[in-house]
């Protein structure tokens, strides 16, 4: 997910044991403790017996990574936490629609073939990509080796999963003969059009246009191709609805969201206004959000679910539904 682009106060750090005896003594003490050489000198050594790559593809890429405190900050106040009335005008409008219908357009045979392999509506596909990039106009900027490094060794809460990314990194650009310093993307470490995480691509891209490479960078084909098999792979199903709101007043069930998953056939009692697109074995459950009505729940399908696979949030999930709406997906109308 793309953040809002900040000017980030950055500061140079330590970056190896050669700085030399002048470079320290005027370095601040804030710095060098970002530059803790202990602390990264642990993550090689985690990285090494990770990847089992050699000490000497690892060491250099650690030591010499930026230290960047915004990165953290950045983490810390996520768009995903703002309710949805304030998150939904930010990606659910004509603008993003309007473009995503010029992207379906100018790629309508890439998402026709796409659509018939991997049963993934296109407007999802397409929902995705315009709210991760505006469709590859905002990759991000940020130094992905830096910004893992940073929230492997500064964000205690989370640093086992971003220290196991930078090694996915290491190995995928092993792989794929790719430099790490060149990867530049969101603060999370994602990158490409796709934004996938460095495990993401690892198990889901995919080389569509058959040249060899999974470009999630540049190619629409590979891009759209590789969206669409990380939904096949986590259980997408085609003729699925994905989310209805439900009357504020609505009070028939509680809302426990994704701990508890019934047919649809075992509620329907509840749901009198329900339309054609919802199926008696359906896979539902219920989830509350804050919207501009106030508090208010959604009767959501398994789909739902296999979107916030991609991202935990239920804003970006019901966003990429109420966007794939307006580029016209049938099953992704949330209102009787």
């Amino acid at each position: 997910m793309q953040e809002k682009t900040f000017i980030p106060m950055r500061r140079r750090l330590l970056q190896s044991s050669c700085l030399g005896l002048a470079a320290l003594s005027v370095m601040p003490a804030s710095l060098l403790y970002a530059a803790d050489s202990h602390e990264r000198q642990q993550l090689i050594q985690q990285l090494i017996q990770q990847t089992g790559l050699a000490r000497s593809d690892i060491a250099p890429i650690v030591m010499q990574a930026k230290f960047m405190p915004d990165i953290i900050r950045r983490m810390k106040t996520p768009y995903e936490s703002r309710t949805y009335a304030e998150y939904r005008p930010l990606f659910v409008h004509s603008r993003l629609a309007g473009k995503g219908q010029d992207y379906l357009k100018q790629h309508a045979d890439v998402f026709h073939r796409c659509e018939q392999r991997y049963g993934v509506q296109k407007e999802i596909i397409a929902a995705v990509l315009g709210m991760e990039t505006r469709y590859g106009a905002n990759k991000g900027n940020d130094a992905v080796v830096d910004s893992l490094v940073t929230l492997a060794t500064g964000y205690p809460r989370r640093a086992k999963f971003f220290s196991k990314e930078l090694g996915e990194l290491l190995l995928l650009c092993k792989e794929e003969g790719l430099d790490p310093h060149t990867f530049k993307g969101s603060y999370a470490g994602a990158f490409g059009t796709t934004q996938f995480i460095p495990s993401s691509y690892r198990a889901y891209a995919v080389d569509a246009d058959g040249d060899g490479k999974r470009n999630v960078w540049d190619s629409p084909e590979d891009i759209i191709n590789s969206v669409a098999n990380y939904f096949h792979q986590h259980g997408w199903q085609h003729d699925e609805p994905l989310a209805q709101w439900l009357s504020p007043s609505f009070s028939a069930l509680p809302a426990q969201g994704f701990k508890h998953w019934t047919t649809l056939q075992e509620v329907r009692h509840a749901f009198p206004d329900l339309d054609a697109r919802w199926h008696n074995d359906s896979k539902v459950s219920i989830i509350e959000m804050t919207t501009k009505r106030g508090k208010q729940r959604a009767l959501v399908d398994y789909n739902f679910y296999v979107i916030t696979r991609w991202n935990r949030s239920y804003n970006y999930a019901m966003a990429v539904t109420e966007l794939a709406g307006l580029l016209g997906c049938k099953a992704c109308q949330t209102h009787a």
